[in-house]
């Protein structure tokens, strides 16, 4: 790819802060040889001006111009344009796209001719780990979730003590280990706090173990080599987890869900009758929580339920986290822009997309094709099912 103009669109998702490419990594860019247009005001929700971009080396231009001149197309979200008015054959789009929630627009891109890059779709290989977005963002939702939920706790998350007695330590339990897991278990193991995780992965549970928390083995818990083995175990066993879940659950301060995989609709582990028998007080952030849904039955994204006595949660609070990422939106911001500097220095070193082993899985359209299996397999039945040829 001969690519010489990048341009970052403004987020236009309600409550989204975060910005795909901050001032200090534009000189960064600009080595690669690579111009940078910045939509008015995109970094203003993470602190940036245009003026700190500008002294950076990037050009600020309006919208239209910058879909006009910009071969590679970067944002946080799949951009709210038109794809046959203002996207163009052979422009290059990267985001978190999400492609399965979004079939038909990405059937709209394949059919301009548009290459549309997933950066939440990064493969399991090291040279891939730069430019995974998804798990970078994890990492920062992982951290947040532990400070909301200190937050909402009505007590402080440390083992504090006095001469008049000891306090209690708030128990935290983490169930899924991927990088928001992770995250999560650290923050609250530097807060002092004991942890204990439910993860069957085995790579995933040496990292559980090298960061100082203790597995918690559920009922029908075997572990597994990666996820698919994983999702094979969720059919078999997923009523038996869920069981343990419910029993282990009631015994900690905190819980935080973050079992899921790319592709993958995450698994509800925390049905509501479970919910309903938290302890008063007891904090629960669903980190799987999407609009399809999460670890934990009826969360809703972005809500929250009320502290208080009685009611549906029993007097736990239950939060649907959403994109919690985007509530640390310099730290975010900026891991994010790393990510785009890694993926543009990747575009550019020239041959196909497709053959490239980093890339090529990361491709959700490319030559006019949808590339990205499963979203692929949705447009097919829905056409079979409206009886289209």
């Amino acid at each position: 790819m001969t690519a010489a103009t990048v341009g970052v669109l403004r987020e236009t998702v309600p409550a989204e802060r975060r910005v795909a490419l901050v001032p200090d990594l534009v000189p960064a860019v600009g080595r690669l040889g690579v111009t940078v247009l910045m939509e008015p005001g995109a970094g203003v929700p993470a602190g940036h001006h245009d003026a700190d971009y500008r002294a950076a080396g990037a050009s600020v231009t309006g919208r239209a111009e910058l879909l006009c001149r910009a071969d590679v197309l970067i944002g946080i979200h799949p951009p709210n344009v038109d794809p046959v008015r203002e996207l163009r054959p052979g422009q290059v789009l990267a985001a978190l796209l999400r492609p399965q929630r979004i079939p038909y627009l990405v059937r709209q891109w394949a059919d301009r001719g548009v290459t549309a890059i997933g950066l939440d779709l990064a493969p399991d290989l090291p040279a891939a780990y730069p430019l995974d977005a998804e798990a970078s963002q994890a990492r920062v939702a992982g951290y947040r979730a532990v400070l909301l939920a200190a937050e909402r706790l009505d007590r402080c998350l440390p083992p504090w003590g006095t001469t008049d007695g000891p306090f209690d330590p708030v128990r935290v339990l983490v169930v899924g280990a991927g990088p928001a897991g992770l995250q999560a278990i650290d923050t609250a193991r530097r807060f002092g706090a004991p942890v204990h995780a439910v993860e069957p992965r085995h790579r995933e549970r040496a990292a559980v173990a090298a960061l100082g928390a203790e597995l918690l083995d559920l009922p029908g818990l075997r572990p597994v080599a990666d996820d698919r083995e994983l999702w094979e175990a969720l059919d078999r066993e997923r009523p038996a987890w869920a069981a343990g879940l419910a029993e282990a659950a009631v015994r900690y301060d905190i819980v935080v869900t973050a079992l899921a995989t790319p592709g993958r609709l995450p698994p509800v582990l925390l049905h509501v009758a479970t919910t309903a028998r938290l302890r008063p007080g007891t904090v629960l952030v669903d980190l799987a929580g999407g609009s399809e849904g999460g670890n934990v039955e009826g969360a809703l994204p972005g809500t929250a339920t009320p502290d208080g006595d009685g009611g549906d949660g029993g007097g736990a609070t239950v939060i649907a986290a959403g994109e919690l990422a985007a509530r640390v939106p310099g730290t975010a911001s900026r891991a994010y822009a790393h990510n785009v500097l890694a993926l543009l220095d990747r575009l550019l070193r020239g041959g196909p997309f497709a053959g490239d082993p980093v890339l090529g899985p990361m491709l959700v359209t490319d030559r006019g094709a949808v590339r990205h299996e499963p979203t692929g397999r949705l447009l097919m039945e829905a056409t079979a099912a409206a009886g289209l040829p």
